[in-house]
């Protein structure tokens, strides 16, 4: 075989395995489960802020700059893959950004539900 022809081969696999590497990243960021554990950790980083005695606004708002960081950094990915022309199956990065971000948000409303009942019943 010559190098053109295993070049070719090699580029051909790397064609084919790079894009479903890819996909499968963006899947791995931006599904259910993700947006779930996400939701999980803000809500443990509130807890623990408000154990250590950070008042509930602080608190409050920190969680939120702390859930930014993950949306930011999953809103990179994003961009990047859309300016590489890499799309999910579907095509639908923005609403599992999306689906990522209302999850995050509705777990960590459920923390501070729960922490704002269980400081009026103290």
């Amino acid at each position: 075989m010559s190098d053109v022809e295993e070049l070719k081969e090699v580029l051909t696999t790397v064609s084919e395995l790079v894009p479903a590497l890819i996909k499968g990243i963006i899947g791995s960021v931006f599904s259910a489960e993700a947006g779930r554990n996400m939701g999980a950790a803000a809500a443990n980083f509130y807890k623990e802020l408000r154990a250590g005695g950070i008042p509930n606004d602080v608190a409050v708002k920190m969680t939120e700059d702390y859930v930014k960081t993950f949306t930011s950094l999953g809103e990179l990915i994003r961009e990047a893959m859309s300016r590489k022309g890499v799309r999910s199956e579907a095509g639908h990065e923005r609403e599992m950004g999306e689906e990522v971000s209302k999850a995050v948000r509705e777990a960590i409303k459920k923390k501070i539900a729960g922490e704002q009942r269980e400081e009026q019943d103290d």
